[in-house]
């Protein structure tokens, strides 16, 4: 301006103009926040949608059980009888009627001494013994008529009984020279031969009954509470041989036969013998195994699959499927876990809470009270799952 004043104006915008600017500026903002907006709208919808959708849960009826519990401890085998085979007397051997590891019965011949000497004494004993008894049968006819004494009689009648005396003693002789299985079993190691002379006591071979067996294992004394005659337990002898030459665990159920009255002053412990049966023979005396024996009182317990427990912070739960106002909703039930085999679990409901259906699998996606549509496992697999919906 003239006389050098500044113009008021310059440098400024002209009121107008930034009217029309700053209406431009909102519409463009509006523009740009409009359709963000929307998006979030929208993916809240969908989100709720999806919070709302009742989950197809799996659900499985629960078994009332009772439950021992039960303390593994190790055994042995021993055979309920085994024996070895000696020679009563000395002499030569005739004949070996046995092969090594054969199965024989009781009283079988195993093995013949050359009794030829014994077999001739018992002929003659045998002999006496016949003419004896004609001499009595004679003297009864002649008694008869009076034609001979009673002392005569009696004479001969001792004569009868001892000759009958002395062919039994000849007989156990030569029957001492017969070598037999003193009861059923497998034979050992066969450690003589025909033509051999044994010393009297010499071993011939061994023999082993191998079914039943017994078995022999300690308890301790914190166990010893419900275990008693006749309880059954289960032994398993890990690597036991079979028949077919696998390598195989052996397991069989057997029965307690006898306990000791004592315990053992070091150990603390009762010793126990059970029996088990061995029909396929995988399992050897002298061989050691676990022994599993329940112990205890029973209680009461629920048999669930063992995908049913769930675990939190305060401990293992169920979740049971309760009906509220005609809809189906999960509740959280503490448990106690009793004993896990495979897929089953035995569990014990904390403050005795009964148990009727349970969430089966999948648990740990629910939340106490939450609402489900409860389907068997065959079922739910079969059905096609809808998106946005739990399963």
């Amino acid at each position: 301006m003239p006389g050098g004043q500044p113009d008021p104006l310059r440098g400024r915008a002209p009121a107008g103009l930034c009217c029309v600017q700053a209406g431009r500026t909102r519409r463009a903002a509006r523009a740009v926040v409009g359709p963000a907006a929307v998006a979030l709208a929208l993916s809240v919808a969908v989100a709720q949608a999806a919070g709302e959708a009742t989950p197809h849960v799996p659900v499985t009826r629960v078994h009332p059980t009772r439950y021992r519990a039960t303390v593994e401890v190790s055994g042995q085998i021993a055979a309920v009888q085994s024996a070895t085979i000696a020679a009563q007397r000395a002499g030569v051997i005739g004949t070996v009627l046995f092969h090594s590891g054969e199965t024989v019965t009781k009283g079988e011949v195993l093995l013949r001494f050359d009794d030829g000497v014994e077999r001739a004494q018992v002929a003659l004993d045998r002999a006496k013994l016949d003419q004896a008894g004609r001499t009595i049968a004679r003297d009864r006819k002649l008694r008869a008529i009076s034609g001979v004494s009673e002392a005569q009689v009696e004479t001969d009648q001792a004569g009868y009984a001892e000759a009958a005396a002395q062919l039994a003693l000849d007989t156990a002789r030569e029957n001492r020279r017969i070598v037999r299985a003193p009861f059923g079993g497998i034979l050992g190691i066969r450690r003589v031969s025909a033509g051999d002379y044994l010393a009297q006591g010499a071993t011939i071979t061994t023999i082993t009954q191998t079914d039943p067996l017994r078995v022999l294992f300690a308890v301790p004394e914190t166990e010893l509470a419900g275990i008693g005659f006749g309880d059954a337990f289960r032994f398993t002898a890990p690597g036991a041989g079979g028949n077919d030459g696998t390598d195989v665990a052996a397991a069989q159920t057997g029965r307690i036969l006898a306990l000791s009255p004592q315990l053992n002053a070091t150990t603390r412990a009762r010793m126990v013998e059970g029996r088990i049966a061995n029909p396929d023979h995988n399992l050897m005396p002298g061989a050691f195994g676990t022994v599993t024996i329940a112990t205890g009182t029973p209680v009461a317990a629920y048999r669930v699959p063992a995908t049913a427990v769930d675990y939190g912070p305060l401990g293992s739960f169920v979740y049971a499927v309760d009906r509220r106002a005609s809809k189906s909703v999960v509740r959280a039930v503490y448990v106690k876990i009793l004993s896990t085999a495979g897929a089953t679990t035995i569990i014990r409901a904390a403050k005795a809470t009964p148990l009727n259906t349970i969430v089966a699998i999948g648990g740990f996606k629910l939340q106490d009270g939450e609402g489900i549509v409860p389907e068997t496992a065959g079922a739910l697999q079969a059905a096609r799952v809808k998106p946005g919906a739990k399963s």
